[in-house]
């Protein structure tokens, strides 16, 4: 270093004992070799590698937190909405619904659910043989995404003027299930119909009733 004004160098001498020599270093610093992964651009390099490792760790550990929170809803919303099937196939559970205030009783099912009978109806009034005839027609379609099954039999009902019902008639569906938005057209005929009869309403009619 600068403070070091000479160096000593021993140099062996011909067929004599090493000799001390006084050599100077003319004011000249020898530079210090820098430690390896000691200079600045290691130092800043070793900092982003911590910094992006601290943040990759922490992405994964939000990712692990919201995936546990989707498994937990969906754990939770199928106790919930898949009650009655949960306690048919583990009848104990029923005592912890029963806790939670929470009936297991299965929904009850709309018939035609998904379905709509469309408001176009065609009447068609005639007589024949003494008898009044109306001939009804109209659609009905899936007004869902899904296929839905057609309940085998239909319900004509004719009102009077005043909504009183004054006829009902059955008949059975032309169509037993509809893909996502078919339609499928009916047809039937109410034989005998009061002449009051000015109205008419179409529905679906319960499997146990059909």
């Amino acid at each position: 270093g600068a403070s070091r004004r000479a160096d000593r160098v021993h140099r062996s001498a011909v067929g004599g004992d090493a000799e001390e020599i006084e050599v100077p270093d003319f004011g000249i610093e020898t530079p210090r070799r820098a430690r390896r992964g000691r200079t600045p651009a290691a130092a800043r390099r070793r900092h982003r590698g911590r910094a992006q490792r601290s943040r990759q760790a922490a992405s994964g550990g939000s990712i692990g937190w919201v995936v546990l929170a989707g498994v937990v809803v969906a754990v939770v919303a199928a106790l919930f909405f898949l009650r009655a099937e949960v306690v048919s196939y583990f009848p104990p559970a029923q005592r912890a619904y029963d806790l939670a205030r929470i009936s297991t009783e299965p929904k009850a099912t709309v018939p035609g659910e998904g379905l709509k009978v469309l408001g176009d109806i065609k009447l068609a009034v005639r007589d024949e043989d003494d008898s009044r005839i109306i001939n009804v027609e109209g659609e009905v379609q899936n007004v869902t995404r899904s296929t839905k099954p057609v309940p085998s039999v239909m319900q004509i009902i004719l009102l009077d003027n005043n909504d009183e019902v004054v006829a009902e008639w059955k008949f059975r569906s032309p169509a037993t299930v509809l893909g996502p938005l078919e339609k499928f057209t009916y047809s039937t005929s109410v034989i005998d119909a009061p002449v009051e009869a000015s109205k008419v309403k179409v529905t679906f009619v319960p499997q146990d009733q059909g």
